[in-house]
Order: C-alpha cells, then sequence, then structure tokens
C-alpha cells in the first residue's frame, strides 16, 4: 500500500521546489510560470527558463543557472530538453517503481519440497567445526586435515530439497515489514569553463604531483566537453570544498596523445609535467597571485619534485610515513577565490603558446585548449531526503550555491540520482520488533524485466547489461547498464542530439559488509592467493618462468606474505562471522541524469510529489507471502543474521579446502616422483600435486569471492559455469568453430538454488579436481590474476614439473624394465621415445625464450625510438603464437630473416619521417646509405665458424656444445631451458643410465629441434656485433645481434636408389632406365638454387596480393622459375637434359639414439669463406640455408601459385604433376 497522503509532511522552505514558500504549493508555482518542457512548444517561450520570481535567495540561485542553460547553445535546441525530460520522467517512473510487473510475479515454479536459508546452514554446518575456529587467526584456528574427509559432505552431498529464497522469506515469523526510500545524489560531474566557476567562500587548493588512482581510468559513458575521459590525457590539479562537499579537479589535455591503457598511462609522463609546472602553471601563479601566497609555493619543477621525493632525504625511508603528513608531503597550496579567473586565463594562454618537440621534429601544441572537470562522489548521506525536490533543494544549496552559472558548462554536468529502500524501524523503543535487523536483496529475474523495460523507454538507445549473482544464490541478483554509444544515439555527449538513457543500476547495500567499498577492496580477490598451493620451490620456479624464461631471476615475492594476505582476508570474515549487533541493509538504484534537464524539469514541477507522486516519499507494507497481496516486490526481505550466517558458512566451505591445501604446501617439501618412498623418512608432497593443488585452489578461490560478494559471470570464468561453450578461433581467413568444456556448475545452481560441486568433479580421496575432469577444461586466461599467476606461467611450470614427474619417467622406466627382461630392441624403442619427448620440451622452451629476448631487444628499440611510432613487429608476434601453439612450429633462419625484414622495414620509414624536411637534401639517401628499407645483405648478422671444418661440422654436436655442455658454466646457467635439460637428465640418469648416457642420445638429436640459435660465450648470453668498422655500429642493438643458423646438405643415402624402386613403369623416358640413379645436389649447389628461388619466393608469398593485380608475365616470370627451383631443392630427382622427369622428397631418417647414420649431418654449421679449401668446396656453404626444403615450405609456394591467375595449362598441368610427386600422403621430411 502507497501511503504518500499520510506520510506526507510539511516540508521546509529550503528543501522546497524553488516558489513553495511563495505560493503555497508547487502546483500554483507551476501553473504561474508555465511550464516549459511540457507545455512550451516553441523556442521563444523555453528562452525564458530564467523568468522566476527573485524573492528568495534560492531562487536567485536556480534562476542564474537556468539562465545560464538558456544562454549556451545546445546541438538539439529547446526541443531536446523537452523530450530528454520525458524519457527521464519515464525513467523515474519504470526504474524507481516499487513493484515489478515481471513474467515471474507468482513466483519460481518450485516444489512443495524445498529448503530455507535456515536449513541450508544448519545442514552444512553439521559437517563443518565452528565458524569461530575456521576464521581464527593462526595458532587458534582448527587443524583442516582433521575436516578432510567431510569435503564431499560439504561440497558435494547436496540435500535432496532445492534452496528458496520464497520460503525462507515466507516462513519468517512476521507476516509483512513496512519499507520506505530516502532519495540522494551519489555522484557529480561538472564540466567547468574556467576555475572562476568556484565562488567564495569556496576554498580552492593547487597541487602538484597527484597520484595516479586520482585519474579516470575506466570507461565512461558520459563524455564532459566531448572528451573520453578515460583515454585523453590529464591529470588532477587541485581540489575545492563547497558547504561541505570536496570536489576534485581535473585537467583534460584533448590534443594530448591518447591513451588506451590504465590510469598511470593516461596521466601525464614527468617530461610533460616538467612542461606543465615549469611553463604553463608556475608562471601562471607568480604572475597572478599575490606575494603571500607566492612564496609558499615551489617556484621551479626540480624543487617540486625534490619536496615530493623528500622521504628519500632519510636514511632508509622508502616511502612517507605517518609523521610526515605536511605541506611538503601534500604540495597542495591555496589559491584566493578573487584571484582564480585570472589565474585561469593565465594558464589557457600559455597553454595555447606552448609547444612540445616531437622525436621526429616537430611543434605540437599538446597542451592547447585544456578542459576542467569537477567531480565528487559517495555522497549518498549528504543529499539524503524523502523527496528528488528534497535533494535537489539540498544539491542547490550545497553546490550550486558555491558556483557561478555563467563559467560551468551546463550541457557537460551530470548527477547520479539514486534511491535507498529499507526496512523502517518503529520509533517507539518498546516496540517488540524494534532490534531485528533485514537485509533486502534483488531478485534476479526482476532486474532482468528491468532492463527489459529500461531498453523499452528509448528503444534507439541500445543498452548494455552486466548482471551480477548475490552470494551465489540462484534468485538473488544486481544489475548495471550503460549506454552503448552508436551514430544514432550517444546520449553521454554534450551534444547529443537525441533522448536517451546514460546509465542505471540496483545493487545491494549489503556489499559493503564483506568489503572496502571506497577503496574498491573486495575479499579474497587477490589473483596471487591460489598461488599459497605451491612451496617455496614450486614459487621460485613459477617466477622465473614469469620472467618470459629471458634470464635467471630471483622472486621478491615470498610465501609469508601471501599467508598474511591469506590471514588478513580471514580476519576480515572472522569479524563478520561473530557480529553481535547487526544493521538494517537496504537496496539500491541509481540512474546518471544531465543536469541542465534535471534542473528544467524541477523548474516546471515535473518534480512536485504532489503532481508526480513517484517523486515523493515513499512507504508501504511488504507482505512476506504472494497469496496476501497481489503486488508483486522486486526484492527479497530476509533477517541479517540468516543473510550473514548462510554467506559466513558459504564461505567456511570453501575457505577450509583452501586452508588444507595451503597447509600441505607450507608443511611439506617437493619431491620428485623418482625419488623412492624408501629413501625418505618424511611424507612429501610431489610437484604433480602442488600443481593439482594450484587448479583445485584456483577454483575454490574463485567460488569464495563469488560466495561472499555480488559477483560478475565473467567471460574467462566460463570453465567454472558452463558445461561447454563454443569460440570462433583466431586468425586470417575462414575462422572455424571450436567447442570448449567446463565444469558447468552454474547449472547446478539452477536446479539447486545454490552451488554444490558434482561428485566425479572432483577426486576426493586426492582432494583436488579429478585428473579426467581437469584435462578436458579450458581455462581462459584471468585478466583479475596476478600476472606470476597466469595460465602461461602454470602451463610452463607445469610442462617442467608433471611431464618430467610422469610421462618422461613413465617411458624411462619402461624401457628400463624391458632392458632388464632382456627385449633389448624393445627399450632402445622406448628410451628413443623419452629422449625425444625430452628434446621436444627443451627446445620448445629454449625457442619460447629465444623470441622472448628477441622481443625485449625490439622492445628496447622501440622504447628508444618512441612506442607510438614504431609498433610490434608481426611476424615476430606470430612467431611467438606458434612457438606457444599445442603443434608448435620451429623458429629457423627463415623466421629470423623474415623478422628482420619487417623490423628494418618499419625502422628505416621511422628514421625516415624523423629527418626534418630542410634537411633532407643533406641527408644521405643514396644506394649506399644504411637507411634503405631494403634488407642490407649484413643482417642478419650470420655467424660462421673457423674452426669446426667439414666433417667435424655438425650443427647439432656444435649446438650442444654451444649451449648445453660448456666447458664452464657461464653466467646465465640458470635459463629455464637449461634448468629443464637438467631435470631430464637427471630423471635419465637414475632410472635408465644402464641404456647409454643422456648427452649422448640429446646431443645427437637437439640440432633437428633447434635451428637458429644466438651467440653466445661465457659472460653473455646474446652477443652482438661492436666493430666500428661496421656500417651497423651506431644502431640499436636489436639490430647487432649475432645468430647462429645451420645450411641444409642434402643427405646422399639415396644417390644409389634405382628408379623401379621409386616409379614403378612398363616405360620409362628417353634417357632413363629402372636402374636410373638420382640425382643429388651438393651443398653448395643446393645452396645456390636457394638463393635463387628465394627472390621468387619471398615475391609469390608474402607479395602475392600485389602480385595477382600484376600482369601476366610478371606472374609467369615468378612461378615458371620458382616451380622448376622448387622441384631442384624438394628432393632427389631423376631426369636429363636439365628436365625433372621424376622426384621423390627427402626421406630423413632422424638419428638413432645409439648413433650412426649418413643422415646425421645433414645440417651443418657455416664456415667462413676463407677457410673452405677447394678440397672441401662442394660440401661446405658460408651461410646458413634460408629456406628449408620443408613440407610448409614447398607444398606452401606451390598452393599459392595455383590461386594466382595467367597460368597457361602446360603449367598448370606441371604445377599439379609437381604437387602430387611432393605431397607423398603428408610424410614429407618436415
Amino acid at each position: 500500500m502507497l501511503e504518500d497522503d499520510t506520510l506526507s509532511q510539511p516540508m521546509t522552505p529550503s528543501l522546497t521546489s524553488p516558489s513553495s514558500s511563495r505560493h503555497g504549493s508547487s502546483s500554483s508555482s507551476s501553473q504561474s510560470r508555465g511550464s516549459p518542457l511540457s507545455s512550451r512548444s516553441n523556442s521563444s517561450e523555453w528562452s525564458d527558463l530564467s523568468g522566476l520570481p527573485l524573492d528568495e535567495p534560492e531562487d536567485l540561485i536556480l534562476s542564474d543557472f537556468l539562465q545560464a542553460i538558456s544562454n549556451q547553445d545546445m546541438a538539439g535546441g529547446p526541443d531536446f530538453l523537452r523530450q530528454q525530460g520525458d524519457v527521464y520522467d519515464r525513467v523515474l517512473r519504470t526504474l524507481f517503481n516499487h513493484q515489478c510487473s515481471c513474467p515471474s510475479s507468482d513466483e519460481r515454479a518450485e516444489t512443495e519440497n524445498t529448503h530455507t536459508l535456515q536449513q541450508h546452514t544448519e545442514y552444512v554446518s553439521r559437517s563443518l567445526p565452528p565458524l569461530q575456529t575456521i576464521f581464527a587467526e593462526r595458532g587458534n584456528a582448527c587443524d583442516p586435515r582433521a575436516s578432510f574427509p567431510q569435503w564431499h559432505s560439504f561440497l558435494s552431498d547436496k540435500p535432496p530439497e532445492p534452496l528458496s529464497l520464497s520460503k525462507t522469506q515466507a516462513s519468517l515469523p512476521h507476516d509483512s515489514v513496512t519499507v520506505e526510500r530516502q532519495w540522494d545524489v551519489d555522484s557529480i560531474w561538472l564540466g567547468a569553463k574556467s576555475l572562476s566557476a568556484i565562488r567564495a567562500p569556496g576554498h580552492f587548493r593547487l597541487s602538484f604531483f597527484p597520484a595516479y588512482k586520482s585519474n579516470i581510468s575506466t570507461a565512461q559513458v558520459i563524455q564532459p566537453h566531448g572528451l573520453d575521459l578515460a583515454h585523453t590525457r590529464h591529470t588532477s590539479i587541485g581540489t575545492f570544498i563547497t558547504a561541505g562537499v570536496r570536489f576534485s579537479v581535473l585537467l583534460f589535455f584533448p590534443n594530448g596523445a591518447r591513451s588506451y591503457t590504465k590510469a598511470s598511462a593516461n596521466s601525464l609522463s614527468l617530461t610533460r609535467f616538467r612542461d606543465l609546472y615549469d611553463e604553463i602553471i608556475l608562471p601562471a601563479v607568480f604572475e597572478t597571485v599575490p606575494d603571500y601566497v607566492r612564496q609558499e609555493i615551489p617556484s621551479s619543477y626540480d624543487l617540486l619534485y625534490a619536496k615530493s621525493r623528500a622521504y628519500q632525504e632519510k636514511p632508509g625511508a622508502g616511502r612517507w610515513s605517518a609523521e610526515d603528513e605536511s605541506r611538503a608531503f601534500r604540495l597542495s597550496y591555496s589559491i584566493p577565490t578573487s584571484n582564480l579567473a585570472e589565474f585561469w586565463t593565465s594558464v589557457v594562454e600559455k597553454a595555447n603558446m606552448h609547444r612540445v618537440q616531437t622525436r621526429r621534429g616537430e611543434a605540437v601544441p599538446y597542451f592547447e585548449n585544456p578542459r576542467l572537470l569537477f567531480q565528487a562522489h559517495d555522497l549518498k548521506n549528504t543529499f539524503a531526503s524523502q523527496t528528488v525536490e528534497g535533494r535537489l533543494a539540498l544539491f542547490r544549496n550545497i553546490v550550486l550555491a558555491g558556483l557561478n552559472a555563467s563559467q560551468i558548462d551546463m550541457h557537460s554536468c551530470w548527477l547520479d540520482v539514486g534511491m535507498r529502500d529499507h526496512v523502517s524501524q518503529p520509533s517507539s523503543p518498546s516496540s517488540a520488533h524494534r532490534d531485528e535487523p533485514w537485509t533486502l536483496l534483488w531478485k534476479s529475474a526482476c532486474c532482468d524485466h528491468l532492463h527489459d523495460q529500461l531498453g523499452g523507454v528509448v528503444p534507439e538507445t541500445s543498452l548494455v547489461a552486466d548482471r551480477y549473482r548475490s552470494y551465489l544464490l540462484r534468485d538473488a541478483g544486481t544489475y548495471y547498464a550503460k549506454a552503448k554509444p552508436s551514430r544514432a544515439s550517444n546520449p553521454g555527449h554534450p551534444e547529443a542530439r537525441s533522448p536517451g538513457i546514460i546509465r542505471a543500476k540496483a545493487y545491494n547495500c549489503s556489499k559493503d559488509l564483506f568489503g572496502v567499498m571506497f577503496s574498491d577492496y573486495q575479499l579474497f580477490s587477490s589473483g596471487l592467493l591460489p598461488l599459497l598451493a605451491f612451496d617455496e620451490a614450486m614459487l621460485k620456479d613459477l617466477a622465473t618462468t614469469d620472467q618470459n624464461q629471458q634470464r635467471a631471476f630471483v622472486s621478491q615475492l615470498n610465501r609469508s606474505h601471501l599467508v598474511d594476505a591469506w590471514e588478513a582476508n580471514k580476519r576480515h570474515m572472522r569479524a563478520v562471522a561473530t557480529l553481535k549487533r547487526y544493521p538494517n541493509f537496504g537496496i539500491r538504484k541509481e540512474v546518471t541524469f544531465r543536469l541542465d534537464v534535471i534542473l528544467a524539469m524541477w523548474a516546471d514541477g515535473m518534480l512536485d510529489p504532489d503532481q508526480n507522486p513517484h517523486t515523493g516519499p515513499v512507504c508501504w507494507n511488504v507482505p512476506f507471502t504472494s497469496a496476501v497481496s497481489d503486488q508483486h516486490c522486486p526484492f527479497w526481505v530476509l533477517p541479517t543474521e540468516t543473510v550473514v550466517k548462510f554467506v559466513s558458512t558459504q564461505a567456511a566451505r570453501f575457505l577450509l579446502p583452501l586452508d588444507h591445501i595451503f597447509l600441505q604446501a607450507s608443511n611439506k617439501v617437493a619431491k620428485p616422483l623418482s625419488s623412492s618412498s624408501s629413501s625418505s623418512s618424511s611424507s612429501s608432497l610431489d610437484p604433480v600435486q602442488q600443481i593439482l593443488g594450484f587448479y583445485t585452489a584456483q577454483l575454490l578461490c574463485r567460488l569464495l569471492i563469488h560466495s561472499v560478494d555480488d559477483e560478475q559471470e565473467y567471460g574467462f570464468d566460463n570453465w567454472i559455469w558452463r558445461p561447454t561453450w563454443t569460440v570462433r578461433t583466431r586468425g586470417r581467413g575462414q575462422r572455424s568453430l571450436k567447442q570448449r568444456r567446463g565444469l558447468g556448475l552454474g547449472d547446478i545452481i539452477d536446479t539447486s538454488g545454490t552451488l554444490w560441486i558434482p561428485n566425479g568433479h572432483f577426486n576426493w580421496q586426492r582432494g583436488h579436481i579429478a585428473l579426467e575432469v581437469l584435462i578436458n577444461l579450458y581455462i581462459s586466461r584471468n585478466p583479475l590474476q596476478a600476472k606470476l599467476a597466469r595460465q602461461s606461467n602454470v602451463q610452463a611450470l607445469t610442462a617442467n614439473q608433471v611431464t618430467i614427474e610422469l610421462r618422461f619417467q613413465q617411458l624411462a622406466s619402461n624401457a628400463r624394465i624391458e632392458y632388464d627382461q632382456g627385449h633389448r630392441e624393445d627399450a632402445e624403442r622406448l628410451a628413443g621415445r623419452a629422449i625425444t619427448l625430452a628434446t621436444q620440451e627443451i627446445a620448445r622452451a629454449y625457442h619460447q625464450h629465444f623470441l622472448a629476448k628477441l622481443h625485449s631487444y625490439w622492445d628496447r628499440t622501440r622504447g628508444q625510438v618512441g612506442r607510438q611510432k614504431l609498433p610490434v613487429l608481426d611476424l615476430l608476434k606470430q612467431a611467438q603464437e606458434d612457438s606457444a601453439a599445442e603443434t608448435s612450429r620451429i623458429p629457423t633462419a627463415q623466421t629470423i630473416h623474415g623478422i628482420y625484414a619487417e623490423a628494418w622495414a618499419k625502422y628505416c620509414q621511422v628514421m625516415t619521417d624523423d629527418v626534418d624536411e630542410n634537411d633532407r637534401s643533406d641527408f644521405n639517401m643514396s644506394p649506399s646509405s644504411s637507411l634503405q628499407s631494403a634488407l642490407p645483405e649484413e643482417l642478419p648478422c650470420w655467424m660462421t665458424t673457423r674452426r669446426r671444418l667439414p666433417p667435424k661440422n655438425s650443427w647439432s654436436d656444435f649446438l650442444f656444445q654451444q649451449i648445453f655442455c660448456r666447458a664452464k658454466p657461464p653466467t646465465w646457467n640458470a635459463l629455464f631451458f637449461l634448468q629443464l635439460y637438467r631435470r631430464f637428465k637427471e630423471v635419465w640418469e637414475k632410472t635408465c643410465a644402464s641404456l647409454g648416457p643422456f648427452d649422448g642420445c640429446f646431443s645427437r638429436q637437439i640440432g633437428y629441434y633447434i635451428q637458429v640459435a644466438f651467440n653466445c660465450d661465457h659472460s653473455k648470453e646474446v652477443g652482438t656485433s661492436h666493430g666500428r668498422t661496421t656500417w651497423h655500429h651506431d644502431k640499436p642493438p636489436f639490430f647487432r645481434i649475432q645468430y647462429w643458423a645451420p645450411y641444409f646438405s642434402p643427405p646422399r643415402a639415396e644417390e644409389n636408389t634405382p628408379l623401379s624402386s621409386v616409379y614403378r613403369r612398363r616405360e620409362y623416358p628417353e634417357g632413363l632406365s629402372p636402374c636410373s640413379t638420382p640425382c643429388i645436389l651438393t651443398s653448395r649447389e643446393f645452396g645456390g638454387i636457394e638463393r635463387a628461388i628465394c627472390p621468387h619466393w619471398v615475391e609469390i608469398m608474402h607479395g602475392v596480393d600485389g602480385l595477382r593485380s600484376s600482369d601476366r608475365k610478371k606472374i609467369q616470370r615468378h612461378c615458371r622459375r620458382a616451380l622448376l627451383y622448387a622441384s631442384y631443392i624438394a628432393g632427389p630427382i631423376w631426369g636429363r637434359d636439365d628436365d625433372v622427369n621424376f622426384i621423390q622428397p627427402w626421406s630423413l631418417n632422424q638419428p638413432s639414439r645409439t648413433g650412426g647414420g649418413i643422415d646425421e649431418h645433414i645440417f651443418r654449421v657455416p664456415v667462413a669463406e676463407t677457410h673452405i679449401s677447394r678440397q672441401i668446396l662442394e660440401e661446405t656453404m658460408s651461410q646458413p640455408t634460408i629456406i628449408l626444403p620443408t613440407r610448409d615450405n614447398i607444398i606452401g609456394l606451390l598452393d599459392t601459385m595455383e590461386t594466382l591467375p595467367g597460368h597457361s595449362s602446360t603449367f598448370l598441368a606441371r604445377l599439379r604433376w609437381t604437387r602430387r610427386r611432393l605431397n607423398n600422403q603428408g610424410d614429407h621430411h618436415y
């Protein structure tokens, strides 16, 4: 029942509509003034907005702002204000309606057998220790190991009846409660034209070097002055206070470089701060501010900077301490209000005149046309009132009275208008229910219906909704919606021409109990907490992995800090679970309105509670059962004590297993599985168990966060909530769909009312996610997690630990068993598989390290030249992705050559652009210049050997000696891939030493999987060229990196192969017979043809789009030569007179575990040209092979050529014949 008449009270003049004190009621005053929003139909009438009697000071304030609205041009004109006012009126009626008309008005169809929150809490508590002991501090807490047998009971053994909030509410001893409403304003955003918008006695304090957190880093729908706030460079320049409301003053620079990252990046660099302070703000201060004020303000950037870091002047001080609260610490200084106009004018003049020199030598007006924004937040209690008019009157008296309307951009101002509904308590202390605290929770179904209703108010505005589940409950949830800007509708822009809704939200006030809202803290939300499942050794391994395997690294993160954070979160939960006084928690809705529209509505009487009761006092009776009333309430009414106990018990369900997992890692030391149990006197937790514990902790931590808050189901949590989902693969061209698998816990919530973990999802005997379930999960990267705990790091650690401890050990152990039983052939086969597995994993680790290191060198170059000008390298990025893929691609000399071609072209373009136009004539752009965009022959810097002459120039042997088996351990010996190598070697020697040394097998195979490497020595893992006589001595280190890569030496094993063993024919071409042997190229012949095909291969593969539009002759020239050369290098050939009649791809047998075989040295180390004698000339090269005869290269080339137009029928027939001969059912040697 709405009780507007009985509960409305006469309001004081200061809290009424602008003229209620003069005319007795708002309705009469509205009639005397006219209705600008609803009845005025033309611009001439609208222009008289300020035509109000001026008897009262309050009327003068509002009249000034209405006059400012009228004076300032608007894109949509008066009609827009009228239309937007009508939309806001419908929003007020829809969003703030205390009843709901959603289809679920009859409540969710539930079975008769359901249980309440109290019953659920009691049911779960039977299997848990007392909550006080679970949340207790270290030393007093219960032993989580004692509760391990009960995991299944409180996590999975759900009761037969689902949880029902409807039954919970209906079972309460009371029939109903009375709910009342408070209106308020929460946030204020004011776009100002000048600092003179601050009126006396307003108090403005100019500040310097603000904290990054004061910047706006999240995307905002509102756009004061038309600016994208989160992506426009800005900084805070101070604060001011109007009658108790503190505003931050932000200064935006529309011409500054746009930022797409966090708040620390959309602020100013120290260089720009120097420009701002030394060239703009401080000169303006010294020109316009009196001496008695000026004397307190530092006069230069350097002095300001020194004062801001003054704590460093004390030995051992790393930050400001409590006793440092002083003017030097705050760097905040008062500016008299009377000087603000002149001061701002001077700031704008100097900002418009100042020019910033770019690296390209251009002078840009970085600070030109600066814009001001005043903002204040968390003002709900400041502006609380029973009516919308009442809180606007407070807003007028507290905020508008302290501002100069003519200096405010009235179309760039917004208010967050909201209300809070809460159960009212009887005023009499003797009331029987006085001490019964209540908590209101929004119904999730009603929030869904609310979104549909708001979408219907302005269908042209696209509202994007985020929904949040409350405390893992099916039927409780909150809602946040914001407009998605489009060409048709952009309601957050000051020049919007069509009405719309900016943003709206509904949330539970109880969230403040389980978090720290003003600091944006959330219980258990740190992404580092799951790392407590690892011991110190594993954390160190993970920290090393986090460095992209670039260098040996000692983590500053230690386990004790994580434990302290975990205990602090438990302390918060302990404080909640042991509450003795429970508050009333209400619910809140909030919507963002334009200030100019809402003031015009107020002046027009549209917010008068007498005419529009939905804006006035609201108080109604809420029955606990729907049978008593036809009303459908959009929220649940529950005892606060019941909610707190339920949430605390939910949290304990996940916290107790987490304590157990973390305790295991802290008490036990990880030990390899290869160590026999008999040799260990104490129980040990192996690395595999720790990794399984980590994934389990990752799940339980996410569930713990959801259990104590309103939390959104993010896409990266799909693996938790959905059983399956579909994604589209990345990449160019047609992208396929892939199905991902998850745990599907969201379906369990839908059927059970809250969360339970299915029995088959866990290994209850070992205490972790079942391995058969885990291996099928697709766990996405979680951006909320700490970098150290990201999935790529954990997967790399898993490869280091799980692969070694399980797969490799299994193969090696089986090989040892077969060997001991006399089955030598089977033993060698299994040992070979184990060695190949180890070699591939070590090579993959080296590839990722190698490419990450290359990326770091290029990133350093970008930092020197300018990140905005020098982009990332697409080919390098692609190589990193290919290397990290499940089926990875081996980087080769071809990869490096392509990366350098791209890098050199981009570098030359940037350096050429940086040359001043006036000096271009003097700049060396001759063909011999080192800034020609074509890749110089000296790049990349390929190394050659002088000591390893054939036949001792095996690439695999050289690589092994160069990287893995140096005479003396190098300074970079702790790199990840070397740790992995030693780990494999250790397991092999403990298991299979009788089958031969690990290095003997490994050294023969590693060259097949690592085909490009850095030049290194004892002290440097990445060698660079430093010769001053070289053309590149002054270039960035990226272009001076030295590389080793092999050249391809065609295997001679098939030189005696008769043609009949390959192609059985009745007749052979003239000159060929069944006994004919193939032509095998020498290394030098192969190298000559490979260099000949290279330009054609690049033109066809990299320039296919341009070639497709070229003339027919050019296409034929490239393709005919490419096809001929490809036929020669693809494998042994049979033919006569330079023709190719038969061909088969190279058949390469990798060296066996025991060695031997002439194919062992098909990859060789290039030899310096000066050391190649006539005797070894034909089999020795001084350059690596760029285009290896791999399947990807040869078949990819043939496929691409076939897509080009202009081929003759003869050429196409030859092309298809060659592809058939070389395709070999996919069994090509690579």
